[in-house]
């Protein structure tokens, strides 16, 4: 299968030299949603940061689709990657359609501006947002200005989309609807996620971490098992059996907390 994303031994330190991420190395196939989960502190947003290139690894390589990271223009970059993160803060007196409209400016000499126009709202609609296109973001919900994130990166055209947990802050509901539409998007996805139990439903993919590496990497039924969470997270991973489905579930048990 072909991969989409190469990562050979890839480090990176902090400026006092600390490990922030420590050999990571997996091959992703294209057209696959990768979750990456560990514990706070794990380096997974470090991992998510320089997998799509906003932060500078002094180890290893990062390649896309053969190409080294390093020997990538920022134009070349922005045609094969955009990214999600929590720091979005656009100007909410943006409307929604020109918010997203921005995400067009690295493809805009690939196309006529009907074409655009068209794509446009195809993306709205997509992530069904066409009925908010007027809406000044600062008027939107949670959920849905970071719908609106998701579709100004769509109007990049990226190859990759790097998400930095989509669904914080969100309710349940929500964080279904936003991982719905996540892994309905036709593109490969890299995204930190903290909900392990939601894992199985929305992503073919998983890297857990813990402590700056990798404790394992493959595909969701391969990775994660109770054995790989108990490692990774000191907890115990259940498989419970419901109307024909396993539901994955968390056994979170009150420890004593010593007084002082």
């Amino acid at each position: 299968m072909t991969s989409v994303l190469s990562v050979q031994n890839v480090g990176v330190r902090a400026s006092n030299g600390s490990p922030m991420v420590q050999d990571v190395s997996f091959d992703l196939p294209k057209g696959a949603t990768l979750a990456i989960a560990g514990p706070n502190g794990a380096g997974k947003t470090t991992l998510l940061t320089v997998l799509a290139g906003l932060q500078e690894f002094a180890q290893g390589d990062v390649l896309f689709d053969g190409k080294s990271l390093r020997d990538m223009s920022m134009q070349q970059r922005a045609r094969k990657i955009a990214v999600v993160s929590q720091q979005s803060a656009p100007d909410a007196r943006l409307t929604l359609r020109d918010y997203v409209a921005m995400g067009q400016m690295p493809v805009w000499a690939d196309a006529s501006a009907k074409e655009h126009s068209v794509a446009l709202q195809s993306i709205l609609q997509l992530t069904a947002l066409s009925e908010l296109a007027d809406r000044p973001l600062g008027q939107l919900s949670g959920g849905e200005r970071q719908r609106a994130h998701i579709a100004r990166a769509l109007a990049q055209k990226p190859e990759v989309l790097f998400l930095d947990e989509p669904t914080n802050h969100l309710d349940p509901d929500a964080k279904g609807r936003m991982l719905s539409l996540v892994a309905s998007l036709g593109v490969s996805v890299i995204m930190v996620v903290h909900d392990l139990v939601m894992i199985p439903e929305f992503a073919s993919h998983v890297a857990l971490m813990k402590n700056t590496r990798l404790t394992g990497f493959g595909t969701v039924k391969d990775v994660l098992t109770p054995e790989t969470v108990r490692t990774t997270f000191g907890v115990d991973y259940l498989l419970l059996s419901h109307e024909g489905r396993e539901i994955p579930a968390l056994d979170i048990r009150k420890t004593e907390v010593p007084h002082t």
